[in-house]
């Protein structure tokens, strides 16, 4: 039976699978060659490194939809005759066991597939392996199984729709099959990702052979329909939760600012469609203009233009240079708490002999088996990277790193490198400067777990960023990196933002979990609390 079902099979693909493999050798040609220009048109080469690691975008994603595309196609290949000539009526009503014929027939359907997607990632991988390290590469493999998971996944649901015959269930199987692809036709894979992929893998088969049952009028019994169910609301939740994460969009209710000319919290309330309240809580509401008129540190710029510049508040004159030179601002969102997929860094060298910090050409990572720096030119730097670990080994550095965190970007006034948390929590400073590597450590409070750092250098030299530890306490960063630690009523790291502002003489944090927005104002002098307010959605 199975030999007979495998010569009907390839009788019915061949020419299809002859044509996909030559108009995939065309498409790979087209990508090696376009990955080669992007290379040799950029300089340095190491910029398209940190396109793919630090902002996720890797050259190959959109041949996801060549995979796909691809596993309709052979679906359509494999059943659409099969139904159109009748031949599936008559292939379930043989004597023969239909769940070993369904198999089969998936069986050598994924031999094919397999066969041609192996060709198709190995020689994605084989491309990549001239221009990427080999940390970048892994993850290169680690995405092409999930193109090919998904494809084949892809494969069978098509295939289950093509044989179904009651319409209600063909929308409940196409639902499937849209939540399938909403969820996973995304850039980055994770270890819950593959574990949702092998689950659907195993039991899409099953969908597959309830349609084939569909043609004679029956249906898998109760343990298909609770399996069925679970698929279905382990890929609505799924569904659900990445809609939330990365379309839903972002709004706020309230924007708090605080002004030193009526010494209160001002707001400005957002009903949306453009629509805005200005006021004092519990006390009164004004017009836009006045509201303005009592932030001169946030319009600036319209007095400025105004000829309104300098302004007097408390008997004390600010100028246009003190309130821009003043201004600084920090960002974090629990959305920044997601590590990158392989921890490779821009290893910067600012010269002090240079105006200008330049993009470096090496990049480097520290991982289990130690450091490592790379560049493009002569891929690992091995007498750079022995450097490294000695000097690694001198600070007696506790492998592996639990965290590494920077500004990855050149666009930065000073570069204070990176602050890495070892396996024994101590917290470490790396950076080159003036081709010399430095590693010190960095005293801070060893009660806390930290879980977020984030560098933000600037002009003022006197705050470097901030850090938030497990226990949701919030920390200004000195530019020594000492921890300053500022008191957060309610505050929650896991799901709240939070927005950090200077002005000539406070600071402010406004943070929200977009039902309860809270303002804090901080003295400039000694960080001490002046006053706080929140506001309920």
């Amino acid at each position: 039976m199975f030999q007979s079902i495998f010569i009907k099979e390839w009788l019915k693909i061949k020419s299809f699978l002859l044509f996909s493999i030559l108009t995939s050798i065309i498409i790979l040609g087209y990508f090696a060659f376009k990955l080669n220009f992007e290379f040799s048109t950029i300089e340095p080469e190491s910029m398209m490194w940190y396109r793919f690691v630090q902002l996720e975008q890797k050259p190959y994603f959109d041949l996801i939809f060549f995979y796909l595309i691809f596993g309709c196609l052979f679906a359509l290949f494999q059943f659409l005759p099969e139904l159109i000539q009748k031949r599936v009526k008559v292939t379930i009503h043989l004597p023969l066991n239909l769940v070993q014929i369904v198999f089969s027939h998936i069986f050598i359907g994924l031999v094919f597939i397999i066969f041609y997607y192996n060709f198709i990632s190995l020689s994605i991988l084989a491309i990549c392996a001239h221009y990427y390290p080999e940390e970048i590469v892994q993850i290169i493999f680690k995405d092409t199984l999930a193109f090919s998971l998904i494809s084949i996944i892809f494969y069978i649901l098509v295939s289950a729709l093509i044989l179904e015959q009651n319409k209600k269930i063909l929308f409940l199987k196409a639902l499937i099959l849209v939540l399938f692809l909403f969820v996973f036709v995304k850039e980055q894979f994770f270890i819950n990702d593959f574990f949702i992929l092998f689950t659907v893998l195993i039991f899409s088969p099953f969908i597959l052979l309830d349609s084939f049952y569909s043609v004679k009028q029956q249906r898998l019994k109760i343990f298909y329909k609770v399996g069925f169910f679970i698929i279905s609301f382990i890929l609505l939740s799924s569904s659900f939760l990445n809609y939330k994460e990365n379309y839903q969009k972002e709004f706020y209710k309230y924007y708090i600012f605080y002004s030193d000319i009526l010494e209160e919290f001002v707001y400005q309330k957002n009903f949306g469609e453009h629509r805005f309240e200005y006021g004092i809580k519990d006390d009164r509401t004004f017009l836009q203009k006045e509201y303005e008129s009592y932030l001169p540190f946030v319009y600036w710029r319209d007095l400025d233009i105004q000829k309104k510049l300098p302004v007097t508040i408390n008997e004390k004159v600010f100028t246009k240079d003190e309130i821009k030179d003043s201004k600084l601002g920090f960002d974090y969102n629990y959305k920044l708490l997601k590590k990158q997929e392989t921890e490779l860094y821009p290893l910067f060298n600012p010269q002090t002999n240079e105006g200008m910090i330049k993009f470096p050409e090496e990049f480097f990572g520290i991982f289990k088996d130690g450091a490592k720096i790379y560049d493009f030119d002569n891929d690992h730097l091995k007498e750079d990277s022995k450097e490294l670990n000695k000097k690694l080994q001198e600070v007696n550095f506790s492998y592996p790193v639990k965290n590494i965190w920077g500004k990855t970007t050149n666009i930065k006034p000073f570069d204070l490198g990176y602050l890495i948390i070892d396996n024994k929590n101590r917290l470490f400073n790396l950076k080159k400067e003036n081709n010399n590597i430095q590693i010190k450590e960095i005293e801070y409070p060893k009660n806390i777990d930290i879980v977020y750092i984030n560098i933000a250098e600037n002009k003022q030299q006197n705050l470097s960023g901030y850090a938030i530890d497990r226990n949701s306490n919030f920390y200004l960063l000195t530019w020594d990196f000492e921890f300053i630690k500022l008191d957060l009523k309610e505050f929650d790291y896991k799901k709240m933002r939070l927005k950090f502002i200077a002005d000539p003489v406070n600071y402010l944090i406004r943070y929200d979990d977009q039902k309860n927005y809270y303002a804090v104002i901080y003295s400039k002098n000694d960080y001490k609390k002046i006053k706080e307010i929140n506001f309920k959605d």
